[in-house]
């Protein structure tokens, strides 16, 4: 994922994050948002549901993030702890979760 993810890059986000949840074989799903420059509460909402989808299937999602627009996103919409930040892929593996912004 890079750029701008709002409204307008919705569908596309959900067949890709659907249909990695379903496929995956891994115990995690890592979300790297590093590159995205915007994201809006669609993207959110969708990473949500993506969320239960994974856990449904009996995976997880994690997200990698180190941008402060996406902290203060997660936090206005009270999915702090829902989505805990992860400095990097790797990390995000191990389950280190990075210090909070």
């Amino acid at each position: 994922m890079c750029g701008e993810f709002d409204i307008s890059s919705f569908p596309q986000l959900t067949i890709l994050l659907r249909g990695t949840c379903q496929q995956t074989r891994d115990a995690w799903l890592i979300v790297d948002l590093r590159p995205l420059t915007f994201m809006d509460s669609t993207v959110l909402r969708e990473l949500s549901t993506a969320q239960e989808h994974c856990e449904q299937a009996g995976h997880g999602l994690r997200l990698v993030y180190d941008q402060p627009f996406i902290s203060r996103l997660l936090a206005l919409r009270g999915a702090t702890s829902q989505f805990p930040r992860y400095a990097t892929p790797d990390n995000a593996w191990a389950g280190r979760q990075a210090p909070k912004h």
